[in-house]
């Protein structure tokens, strides 16, 4: 049986909004207005004669910018939630792969370069760790047989390291808000084989 790549790719746009707080200005009495969080997710990715099947759910994951704690209007990273990371083994997998799923990782990157995704000549990222996590399938089988594990919010934040910059008038504020739409966060998971043969 040929052994294939299972790589999915989920695009999280991070927002400016208020989870903690409120981002305000005292230009003619005017609160900033803000967007709900906003996912973007993949459906199913299935490869034929694969090992199995992953599925990637970010719903409950909001990734927001708020003013930092002891700030009005220094930007500050918030996330909450979980992103769900299902296996499903293939019905013709053995029984081992059935039983402890697959090797699997997780990373995240940039849509863009994280040099050139900028606010004026500041970065909104000061970097975006890629490394890739192994994902711990170890007591996660479910009652039908898939796999299902949770990246929490902590970890997510823990990756994405948002550069400190002062928002100081609601036209910046806007501004920022143009910015942070130039580019997106990604999570991909991997088996680690890019092969489409058999070794």
């Amino acid at each position: 049986m040929k052994r294939l790549s299972l790589i999915i790719a989920l695009a999280l746009c991070v927002t400016i909004g208020s989870v903690y707080a409120t981002w305000v200005y005292n230009e003619h009495n005017d609160v900033a207005d803000i967007s709900g969080a906003r996912t973007i997710t993949l459906t199913e990715a299935t490869f034929e004669g694969g090992l199995g099947t992953y599925t990637v759910t970010a719903a409950g994951l909001q990734l927001k910018v708020d003013p930092k704690v002891g700030t009005t209007h220094t930007t500050s990273l918030q996330a909450s939630g979980e992103i769900i990371v299902t296996f499903t083994p293939s019905q013709y997998a053995s029984e081992e792969v059935k039983e402890n799923a697959v090797l699997s990782t997780f990373a995240f990157s940039s849509s863009v370069d994280v040099a050139n995704w900028k606010h004026g000549e500041q970065q909104i990222f000061t970097s975006v760790d890629s490394t890739k996590w192994d994902i711990d399938w170890t007591g996660t089988k479910q009652a039908d047989g898939t796999f299902k594990y949770s990246i929490p919010a902590s970890k997510v934040a823990e990756c994405l390291i948002l550069n400190e910059i002062n928002l100081d008038t609601k036209s910046d504020y806007d501004a920022y808000t143009d910015s942070l739409k130039v580019g997106q966060i990604n999570i991909s998971i991997s088996d680690g084989i890019t092969s489409t043969s058999n070794p």
